[in-house]
């Protein structure tokens, strides 16, 4: 499968979101052995609405929109290794921080790396799990998702996703 996905603020503003959605839903429901995410600027966005208690294994949040690092902590607490390709600029700290502080409460930090590069060479935008890769021009922020103009394709065919992860685990490490 291929999808691709030209947003602007008012055309397929919700269809990224929605798809960012799925793709960390159905992790959750069977994890990927190596998750990918690179993104020079991440943000710790609110992802999964859980208001309703639907996701039980989100429920040591509450019944609230669950943000992206605990999604991935949680995917780590379920035997994800979770690498966070990104860069050194200020705006990702806190989601960094988020990151490293819960991984250490859940002792799972032996299976999250966080690869930091300068801004100026690092421009990569993907995520990649098991069966999937999303690649683009939209960094995982609350602006690239839902108010810049970007491109996002993703690809399922499996000699496409194998090479992707090869090229995720080269660069950045994880399992393969």
């Amino acid at each position: 499968m291929n999808r691709v996905v030209r947003k602007s603020r008012v055309q397929s503003s919700v269809e990224v979101f929605d798809l960012l959605v799925a793709l960390f839903t159905a992790e959750l429901v069977r994890p990927s052995r190596c998750l990918w995410l690179v993104s020079p600027w991440i943000s710790n966005v609110d992802l999964i609405d859980n208001s309703a208690g639907t996701y039980p294994v989100l429920s040591r949040f509450g019944r609230r929109p669950v943000r992206l690092a605990e999604i991935v902590i949680t995917l780590a607490a379920r035997g994800t290794h979770v690498v966070v390709g990104t860069t050194t600029d200020k705006h990702n700290e806190a989601f960094e921080y988020q990151v490293r502080t819960l991984a250490e409460d859940l002792d799972v930090a032996h299976r999250v790396t966080i690869d930091k590069a300068s801004p100026r060479t690092r421009h990569t935008k993907a995520v990649t799990g098991d069966d999937y890769a999303l690649a683009g021009s939209m960094n995982i922020t609350f602006n690239g998702i839902h108010i810049l103009e970007e491109d996002v394709e993703l690809k399922t065919d499996p000699a496409y996703v194998a090479q992707a992860r090869m090229d995720a685990y080269s660069r950045f490490g994880g399992l393969l």
